[in-house]
């Protein structure tokens, strides 16, 4: 019944990346010629197979591309309390480097109010 209808949303991950779309943000860094100093992380030997199957899923699927850097964040292999892979980056030092937006969020309060006046609501509200 409602499954149908939200198919696209409820049967997990796609196997393809969705349509490119322009991006208007961006990250500005305090230093951007600063060289990080990363130590190479580990990975268990327990969790190497599912870490090798997920590296070869996401390049398949082209979430991830092979690419020569100068620098990389690591890549930290996680055991989660059911024994699978958990992937994380080691984004700390690049994020110390980067000017923080201070931008306010929106009062929560507001938009409540603005949203139960509304005529029409939907989930996306």
């Amino acid at each position: 019944a409602w499954q149908q209808e939200f198919v696209d949303i409820v049967n997990g991950t796609k196997k393809e990346l969705p349509p490119w779309r322009e991006v208007n943000h961006e990250i500005n860094l305090i230093n951007e010629s600063r060289q990080y100093k990363y130590y190479l992380p580990h990975c268990l030997q327990a969790l190497q197979e599912q870490l090798c199957k997920k590296t070869n899923r996401y390049l398949n699927v082209k979430w991830w591309e092979p690419w020569a850097a100068m620098q990389a964040a690591p890549l930290l292999c996680i055991p989660k309390k059911d024994g699978t892979l958990q992937t994380a980056l080691d984004a700390r030092q690049r994020n110390d480097n980067t000017i923080k937006d201070v931008t306010p969020l929106p009062d929560q309060e507001v938009i409540c109010k603005d949203v139960t006046k509304a005529k029409y609501r939907s989930k996306i509200d």
